[in-house]
């Protein structure tokens, strides 16, 4: 068929050496004198030697023997080069650094123009972590005294000239941090509120600061296993301590009375705490456990009906999530269900609602508007998630227990599939794909990466996997600030616009979940659309009208480093919002109805024993996200059929990020979507980073994983893979079709490029490489086709793990001869690690398209017919 053509894969990729290039110049901002920073900083180090004073006599009366130590917390403004070198020379030990954005100024630190004049800008910054002992306290101060009086520092730590110039604050890591900042302190005031009885136990996670000492580790266990005692408490389950990752947790309990006392301590001042668990200065930070990890129905849903040819081949996609359904008339079958956690005897009827729900999507789609073919292969299914036994309700929920780490079953899940262990061969070596369609409510996005996006940075480069996974859903009130008697009368366009102020309001609450941020992951958001089509009310408000926005029930971006996330949108079901019985009432309550629609069509549980057709129309990003894992598996099998039928090479172990790639390229950010967003977000304020505002809500667009299955006779798709190292460039050749020479005509190229980064958590970037693509010698503007750059911001898409590049133009094309090609080079540089020492992988897609009946993909097959030869991965 004419629109079914096979996509392409460029023949070859040559290595180039890099050109010699100027470094961007950024004023630097404006520093307070000497003489100020002396007037500022004073009395905040007596207060800091003062206190650290008062903390170490705590610690001798309370707990002899523990050496006094304290995290201490600096902040600057700008950066400081060979900053840690200087605090490990100071007798500190180093612990991390953040980057810090949208610094507000003042009349000590400003931006400056390049003349020194003031600007409105917000500032950036570091945070600094050190570990600080007695001798170490007594070196920083020693330090300050000789800057204040204007003597050179020592040999080894003149850093430390440039941290006092951009000093901002110094302190002690404190409650704040580690209990407020996380909701703990808030769970503990709900934990007293609804009980009052002596005997009831709180449960929580403490996650420490990561040393590299392993003794000093588990010294850090030992003295928390003996503190949570004294306090009538205890330690539950086992430590996790993964290296890689940085990652060191354990999970207590304590009772009513010990819960009640910490909270008033918490409430007192700082020097005045008394209770031990609070004076440990191993502890990072203090966290709930037990969270419920995906909104499910408790609906029954209603009879139907799934057909299709049953798979005949192998998985190449895992789903980790709750145990579904196998028996289930759309799943029987289709599905490979390894309980290595052996889960499955935990559930009753009708508590197999996630697990089944997402597994129907992935291998069937949203079925609400007809049948979709089924997928060719079977799905594995590795359960997670286990009924909550402290829920009493019927279904209960699903959840992961107190005394297990969801960091820990995913780890262990994913080694099983892909190392060999116990004289047992790996159980899935073959798969490509991972859906998360769960998420830790608890943890939003803050200063760094959780450990659980960490992790799945770690597995997705060690093992070349690609993790989908969910941005997250917001089920809380939207707080509209207009009377539904108001907003009732509104037009769809002004609904929409009401509706995305709301969201504007209240993005610090909107933000991803983890591990949503991680980078190696592709995160999924939520288009507010599905295939039911019309649909009644029944006293249920739509705060959204339309398919082209995300659903108002997404959680929104940016991600980590402030780079797109979530990448890609896909259909995740029209979410309703109740009725508000008084038109007096500004907020919109979720609506949980399921059994009838809108929404997507999935399977689901029943209560009744033997009941297995029920279905439900249910909404969120868990949906979209499956679907995107559905949208791989049918990449894969198009890769798979160019690999046996076309001849081209694509390795193995570059087929997952080339997959990763390939569900970007479809992309676009729909129009009617970012005027709609132009017209509520817009302002004077925001005007020249608007891309960024569009990215928070869009990502990248709209995915379209039809436009990347095939290519049609004005659409041609050229595929790239390799790994590269540092500082290397891989320069390739496209094509440029000869019938475009000279004319005047409408054309768009997409470039998307994917990798799979190595981690480096002890550094405030954490990825350790940065791979950039670009036309080589030239800008887009001036290059033959003459484009310009569409939709999202250039330096954003840099922040990520993928460059997703819209490009467009009506102007005329250049004259160029046959022959001539558009070169496109793929750099790769360090990020946060010394020196880059591991081969990254990557996947690139380019595609050309005309809307004039021009055959340009035959031009460009013509010049790419020699199958590519690409190094098999290191």
């Amino acid at each position: 068929m004419p629109d079914q053509l096979p996509l392409l894969v460029f023949p070859q990729r040559r290595t180039v050496q890099p050109e010699a290039g100027r470094p961007a110049f950024s004023p630097p901002p404006h520093l307070p004198s000497r003489a100020r920073q002396i007037e500022r900083l004073g009395r905040g180090l007596n207060t800091l030697q003062q206190n650290w004073m008062q903390y170490r006599a705590s610690l001798s009366d309370a707990m002899p023997g523990l050496e006094p130590e304290t995290v201490l917390v600096i902040e600057i403004i700008g950066r400081v080069d060979d900053f840690r070198a200087a605090v490990e020379s100071a007798g500190l030990e180093w612990l991390g650094e953040w980057d810090q954005v949208d610094i507000d100024p003042d009349e000590d630190f400003y931006a400056a123009d390049e003349q020194g004049r003031p600007k409105a800008s917000p500032l950036t910054g570091r945070l600094f972590l050190s570990m600080a002992n007695e001798r170490g306290m007594r070196e920083l101060l020693s330090l300050w005294e000789l800057w204040v009086a204007g003597r050179p520092l020592p040999r080894g730590k003149s850093a430390w000239g440039k941290v006092f110039e951009q000093l901002r604050n110094i302190r002690r890591w404190g409650p704040n941090e580690s209990l407020e900042e996380t909701g703990m302190l808030d769970q503990w005031r709900a934990f007293l509120e609804v009980s009052d009885d002596p005997a009831a136990i709180e449960r929580f996670q403490v996650e420490f600061f990561y040393h590299s000492n392993q003794a000093r580790r588990q010294r850090n266990e030992l003295q928390l296993r003996e503190t949570l005692g004294r306090l009538g408490g205890s330690v539950i389950g086992a430590p996790i301590d993964i290296s890689p990752i940085a990652f060191h947790a354990m999970k207590g309990e304590l009772p009513r009375a010990a819960i009640e006392e910490l909270v008033q301590e918490v409430s007192g001042a700082e020097s005045d705490i008394r209770i031990d668990l609070l004076k440990l200065s191993s502890i990072m930070f203090f966290r709930p456990t037990g969270q419920s990890l995906a909104v499910s129905s408790d609906e029954e849903g209603q009879p139907g009906v799934v057909a299709g040819a049953l798979p005949d081949l192998e998985p190449v996609a895992a789903l980790f999530d709750g145990v579904p359904l196998q028996l289930h008339d759309a799943l029987l079958d289709r599905l490979d269900v390894n309980d290595m956690f052996s889960l499955e005897p935990l559930y009753q009827p009708g508590e197999r609602k996630h697990g089944t729900a997402m597994a129907s999507l992935i291998v069937h789609g949203d079925t609400g508007g007809g049948v979709n073919d089924p997928l060719r292969r079977r799905l594995l299914c590795v359960p997670v998630m286990q009924p909550n036994e402290t829920d009493f309700r019927t279904p209960r929920s699903e959840h992961m227990p107190d005394d297990v780490f969801f960091e820990d079953r995913i780890q262990i899940a994913v080694r099983r599939m892909f190392e060999a262990a116990n004289g047992l061969e790996a159980q899935a070596p073959q798969i490509k794909v991972i859906n998360l369609s769960i998420g830790d409510p608890s943890r939003l996005l803050a200063h760094t990466l959780s450990p659980w996006a960490r992790l799945l940075d770690w597995l997705s480069y060690e093992y070349r996997v690609l993790f989908c996974v969910s941005a997250g859903n917001y089920t809380d009130d939207i707080q509209m600030g207009l009377l539904h008697s108001g907003f009732s009368t509104l037009s769809d366009d002004q609904k929409v616009e009401a509706t995305l102020k709301a969201m504007q309001q209240g993005l610090a609450d909107r933000r991803v979940m983890s591990p949503a941020e991680s980078m190696n992951a592709l995160t999924v958001g939520a288009l507010h659309a599905d295939e039911f089509g019309p649909f009644p009310l029944h006293r249920r408000v739509d705060v959204m009208p339309g398919d082209a926005l995300p659903s108002p029930a997404m959680r929104l971006g940016h991600g980590f480093r402030r780079s797109v996330k979530p990448e890609i949108l896909l259909a995740g079901g029209r979410q309703l919002y109740k009725d508000p019985i008084q038109g007096q009432q500004t907020a919109y309550q979720i609506d949980p109805l399921t059994a009838i629609g809108p929404g997507q069509k999935v399977a689901t549980d029943s209560t009744e024993p033997g009941k297995r057709s029920n279905f439900g129309y249910w909404k969120g990003t868990s949906n979209a996200t499956a679907l995107a894992t559905r949208g791989a598996v049918r990449i894969h099998d198009m890769l798979q059929a160019l690999r046996e039928q076309q001849g081209q090479d694509i390795p193995d172990g570059l087929m997952a990020v080339l997959m990763k790639a390939l569900l970007v390229h479809g992309a676009r950010q729909p129009e009617e979507a970012k005027a709609q967003l132009e017209s509520a977000l817009k302002t004077s304020a925001n005007s020249r980073q608007f891309r960024t505002v569009l990215a928070r809500y869009l990502g990248y667009g709209a995915a379209d994983i039809e436009r990347v299955l095939a290519c049609t006779e004005q659409r041609a798709t050229v595929l790239g893979c390799d790994e590269i190292r540092e500082n290397e460039i891989h320069e390739y050749e496209f094509p440029l079709p000869v019938c475009m020479s000279g004319q005047r005509l409408w054309r768009r190229l997409v470039v998307t490029l994917a990798w799979f980064t190595p981690i480096n958590p002890a550094h405030r970037n954490v990825r350790e490489a940065k791979l950039e693509l670009a036309p080589a010698g030239s800008k887009w503007a001036t290059m033959p086709l003459k484009l310009d750059r569409v939709d999202a911001d250039h330096n954003q898409m840099l922040r990520g793990t993928v460059q997703h590049e819209v490009l467009e133009s009506q102007n005329a094309v250049m004259a160029f001869q046959d022959g001539d090609v558009l070169r496109l080079r793929v750099h790769c540089k360090r990020d946060g690690v010394e020196r880059l020492d591991r081969a990254i992988p990557y996947g690139l897609a380019v595609t050309l398209e005309v809307k004039q009946d021009l055959p340009i993909y035959q031009e460009i097959k013509a010049r790419v017919a020699t199958p590519v030869a690409v190094r098999p991965p290191v």
